[in-house]
């Protein structure tokens, strides 16, 4: 599947891409094909997901935590980025 999206996204002069579900993250250097995937968004004990704000992508996971007192919480990971969007231009 992976390689047929990438040469789909070739072929439509380098689409940009958001993909998930293939329990493969991705996140390309700039330059590199606009190919991005969050792997498996949904996990046990955390949420993975691509974030866009401020013309910047990022990689991130939602994760339970544990504090020093025991209480537990949610927290946000930074997995890989930002990036900023420019840096992918498409043709």
């Amino acid at each position: 599947m992976e390689r047929r999206t990438k040469s789909w996204i070739v072929e439509n002069k380098n689409l940009f891409t958001i993909i998930g579900h293939t329990h493969r993250p991705r996140f390309p250097e700039p330059g590199d094909i606009a190919f991005f995937n969050d792997g498996s968004c949904v996990h046990p004990r955390s949420i993975t997901g691509m974030e866009i704000e401020n013309g910047e992508i990022s990689l991130i996971k939602w994760q339970i935590s544990t504090t020093e007192d025991g209480t537990l919480k949610v927290v946000r990971v930074l997995l890989e980025g930002p990036q900023k969007l420019i840096d992918y231009k498409t043709d």
